[in-house]
């Protein structure tokens, strides 16, 4: 019996397979893809190629003329100046103090330069300068010293004039306070002032403890401390005392080193007492003997003279208590 014959089956390929796009469309498609290819690739060698020749440019000009790069920037004037403050400054003494001519440019001013001016004040404790090139702007912060005392100065044949003395002991003239602030400050006394070759003065030393004791009084005995008047040094270095003469009371003597607000608790309650006994006023106290404080009295109540020929007045003999 014959087998039949076994006809292989034709091998089929991806052309046989139905495709959706005809391949005009796909051929069309292929062509602009190719050519948008080729002109990414011309765009950045363009690119790399200029790049490299601008900086061929650069380095040969900053070799041979490197002043030809700066012009440009240097011909840009400066536009404004932003100035912040936590004082009292103001901007007319700002433009007075940098003096900057009308056709300055922001990037040939000497930074360090107007920073020493500004701090030749004394009264600006620290400054702040940065070149804004965004819109070609100054920005000036600065932070302002805050005055504790005041002091009369006198050089040569000038008449004295007062100035201003800061926590750190920095003396300076002091611009644009008001007057009330100025008329609550006290007197130093008790101090000699030295003259730098900057024509200003060395800072006063022992000031950090003047301030503390200032601070303390306006927090603890604000009435008592409205009354004084004057604040001497004399004996700080020596006895480390100081020495604070009112209205009320003509001296007190603080220990500079001791509890302040301890020495300022105990001067109120002898204050009080004094008055709740109709004592006679107060000439001295001294709180810089520790535990037991004297306190010496003024008596204000006259005796007749027992002749003509002796003064009009004559003071009983001064009393003293200790507390």
């Amino acid at each position: 019996m014959s087998q039949p014959a076994t006809i292989p089956l034709a091998s089929r390929s991806w052309k046989d397979i139905r495709q959706g796009v005809s391949p005009h469309a796909m051929s069309k498609e292929g062509r602009r893809r190719m050519v948008f290819a080729s002109v990414k690739f011309a765009a950045l060698c363009v690119f790399v190629f200029g790049g490299i020749w601008a900086a061929v440019e650069v380095y040969q000009t900053w070799e041979s003329d490197p002043a030809r790069l700066k012009e440009p920037v240097k011909a840009v004037p400066l536009r404004q100046i932003v100035f912040a403050t936590d004082g009292v400054l103001e901007r007319a003494w700002l433009d007075q103090t940098l003096a900057l001519p009308a056709s300055a440019s922001l990037m040939t001013l000497d930074l360090s330069a107007l920073e020493s001016r500004l701090l030749a004040s004394g009264q600006v404790q620290s400054v702040v300068l940065r070149r804004r090139f965004a819109d070609n702007t100054l920005m000036v912060t600065v932070q302002e010293r805050t005055p504790v005392a005041r002091v009369m100065v006198q050089i040569g044949e000038a008449s004295p004039r007062m100035r201003l003395v800061a926590r750190d002991g920095v003396v300076y003239e002091g611009v644009g306070y008001e007057r009330t602030v100025l008329e609550r400050l006290l007197w130093l006394d008790g101090i000699q002032l030295r003259r730098t070759a900057k024509s200003g003065f060395e800072p006063i030393e022992g000031m950090e403890r003047v301030a503390g004791l200032l601070t303390a009084a306006q927090g603890l005995i604000p009435l008592l401390c409205a009354d004084w008047q004057v604040l001497s040094l004399a004996r700080l270095a020596s006895d480390q005392e100081i020495i604070v003469r009112s209205q009320e009371i003509p001296e007190i003597i603080f220990e500079a080193r001791g509890d302040l607000p301890r020495q300022l608790a105990k001067l109120a309650y002898i204050v009080e007492s004094l008055k709740a006994h109709d004592a006679p006023p107060v000439k001295r106290v001294n709180l810089a003997l520790g535990g037991q404080v004297p306190v010496e009295l003024q008596d204000s109540t006259p005796l007749k003279p027992a002749r003509s020929s002796l003064p009009k007045t004559t003071s009983q003999p001064k009393q003293r208590r200790d507390f």
